[in-house]
């Protein structure tokens, strides 16, 4: 059966862009609720867990201590001026001060001066993460595969390291790891489903069965993640993907993507400024493009330009942000290639405990020297850019053209 696309007239969507733009308000509108209840006080006090912490140095040459604090209703990074023992997951009571507090630094995450804090309940590791750092002698090795595997943030030496490959993108738990685990588990689970289907009940759909089965396994997973927001995006994601699938919707279509960014943003309206959510959401763009208008080319080839194709499309975009390039950049489209079948290889080996094989030969791939340039997009360029990327969609001339500007960057 073929599939149909999301809409089939004007009218519906029309009728889609006004019903999203309705719940969109009202979610912002609880976000703004909940915002004058805390200006409701002039000094707050909540409950938080250290999402990360490292310490700088004033101007005047005093240490100080900042901490990303996170709960249900707040994110915020809190400067503390005074000695401190606090280590990452450990949940914390801070108090500060909401006077220069405005709505947008709410959604955003805003820096405020701690007027006292202290720890309430000291973090416990999961057995999952011990089984998994047991296995590495190395503490970089151990905060790495605790990235990989369950979304813990990185010590910013490390994040550094990872990001002069351009390879960020590898390490933070997303929808391209959800996509390696889901295949894999697909590929697992097909074999034993299809022997109690075929006796049992043949009448069901294997995709669509299978398909749940393994959403709800990576439901699970996120679960023990608990959710970090990348991982959130990419199980939303999932969901909706499924949705489609079981409803015979054309999931690979920029309508599909159109949908699955706005519903993201009604449930969770403060990705609206996170820099990951844009980044994610332009990676899958440049992604359906490719398969748009070059779907007809083999696999194989697919498989190899794809990865490039994206890696190329993405530099401007990510230079807008960040300014650190290295010429050992480009080998990223090849080492992502490679990851595609390191990482539930690096997973099966974890679980049968022999997870620090490749150890010695990540770290010293890590610490090899890297000469960084900075290198930075204007605006008027990159706004040139994503309107040309969009009328790529309906120009395939222009499609052929979109890796190239990245070259205006070093220009």
């Amino acid at each position: 059966m073929q599939k149909v696309p999301l809409f089939l007239t004007k009218k519906e969507r029309f009728l889609t862009l006004f019903v999203g733009l309705v719940l969109l308000c009202l979610s912002f509108g609880y976000e703004f609720y909940k915002f004058k209840n805390i200006l409701a006080y002039s000094i707050y006090k909540d409950t938080f867990r250290v999402i990360n912490t490292y310490q700088k140095v004033s101007k005047k040459g005093k240490t100080y201590t900042v901490l990303k604090l996170k709960n249900k209703n707040l994110t915020l990074n809190g400067i503390y001026w005074e000695p401190l023992h606090v280590e990452k997951f450990d949940e914390v009571e801070a108090i500060f001060y909401t006077k220069n507090l405005t709505f947008k630094k709410y959604l955003q995450g805003f820096y405020a001066p701690l007027k006292s804090l202290h720890v309430v309940n000291r973090y416990k590791k999961n057995k999952f993460l011990l089984y998994i750092e047991n296995q590495h002698k190395s503490l970089r090795a151990k905060e790495l595969y605790g990235a990989l595997f369950f979304g813990l943030p990185l010590s910013k030496e490390l994040r550094e390291d990872i990001a002069k490959w351009g390879i960020s993108h590898l390490v933070a738990i997303s929808g391209f790891h959800f996509g390696i685990i889901g295949a894999v588990l697909f590929f697992l689970l097909k074999p034993i489903y299809s022997f109690f289907q075929d006796k049992f009940f043949p009448y069901r759909n294997r995709g669509a069965d299978l398909a749940f089965l393994v959403l709800f396994l990576l439901g699970i997973y996120g679960y023990i993640l608990n959710f970090s927001p990348s991982v959130l995006r990419a199980f939303v994601m999932s969901v909706l993907g499924y949705f489609m699938f079981v409803k015979h919707i054309r999931v690979i279509s920029f309508s599909t993507l159109f949908i699955t960014a706005f519903t993201i943003l009604i449930l969770y309206p403060k990705l609206l400024f996170s820099i990951a959510f844009w980044f994610s959401l332009s990676g899958v763009f440049y992604l359906f493009l490719f398969l748009y208008h070059f779907s007809h080319i083999s696999k194989v080839m697919q498989f190899v330009a794809i990865n490039f194709w994206v890696f190329f499309c993405m530099l401007p975009i990510v230079h807008f942000v960040f300014d650190t390039f290295s010429p050992y950049q480009f080998l990223s489209p090849i080492i992502s290639m490679i990851f595609i079948f390191f990482y539930p290889l690096s997973l099966m080996l974890h679980v049968a405990s022999f997870g620090g094989i490749f150890d010695e030969l990540i770290l010293k791939f890590l610490s090899l020297h890297v000469e960084i340039f900075s290198i930075k997009t204007t605006t008027s360029f990159l706004s040139i850019y994503l309107l040309i990327s969009l009328f790529a969609i309906r120009y395939k001339s222009l499609a052929y053209t979109l890796p190239l500007f990245f070259l205006y960057v070093f220009i």
